[in-house]
């Protein structure tokens, strides 16, 4: 493959309202050609053009939008998602659970789309140690980095030089963490709140009207 060669299969970049998103739209947006962004934030309503979608990859990083299979399998050659912590913590809101119980090492996952939350086969889990003194609100910050170089080295070193992805020899924890298990939890455990970052709904609405690069 040609250094400048533009990459022509048709990818579907799924994301959410947030720093890190915007930093991997803009590295996508310089390396594939043939690029929609989806935007969607917990509340925004159903994007129902995007039941029409058809393309090659659907990649779903830090997406909050849960993609049904009835799309995801219109992506001919792949759809892969990025979560932002190890496979043991399946949903949302990990980072507070990994502090309160002094885990040492935290990570991201990224995954194949199915079914189910967090069920994929794994792809390629990145792993890092919990700094002494961290907090949720730092572990965001930290895994944050983690899941931006592990979508850039799969999508250079894998996507684009069409090589298949890794296959993980890890496997998902049995536990789905749930949004609406978070703030009772939270308010059993009130000196867990130090420090932590409740996850933010209730963002501008947005709908399927696809940044095309």
């Amino acid at each position: 493959m040609q250094r400048n060669a533009p990459y022509k299969d048709k990818v579907l970049l799924s994301v959410c309202t947030m720093d890190w998103c915007d930093h991997g739209v803009e590295f996508a947006k310089t390396v594939f050609s043939n690029l929609e962004v989806f935007c969607w934030d917990p509340g925004d309503p159903y994007p129902y053009g995007l039941d029409n979608w058809e393309g090659d990859w659907i990649i779903s990083y830090r997406g909050d939008f849960i993609f049904p299979q009835s799309i995801y399998k219109n992506a001919h050659k792949g759809a892969i998602n990025l979560h932002p912590a190890p496979p043991k913590y399946r949903g949302l809101g990990s980072q507070h659970y990994a502090i309160y119980y002094n885990d040492e090492t935290y990570g991201s996952t990224c995954h194949h789309l199915a079914p189910s939350v967090d069920s994929g086969q794994i792809i390629d889990v990145a792993h890092f140690n919990v700094a002494r003194a961290e907090t949720a609100s730092s572990l965001r910050l930290h895994v944050g980095a983690y899941c931006l170089q592990q979508f850039i080295h799969l999508v250079t070193d894998y996507i684009l030089r069409g090589r298949p992805l890794p296959v993980s020899p890890e496997s998902w924890g049995e536990r789905l963490y749930k949004q609406s298990e978070l703030q009772p939890w939270m308010e059993k455990n009130p000196r867990r709140r130090a420090g932590s970052s409740l996850l933010q709904v209730g963002f501008p609405a947005s709908h399927f009207n696809p940044t095309v690069a």
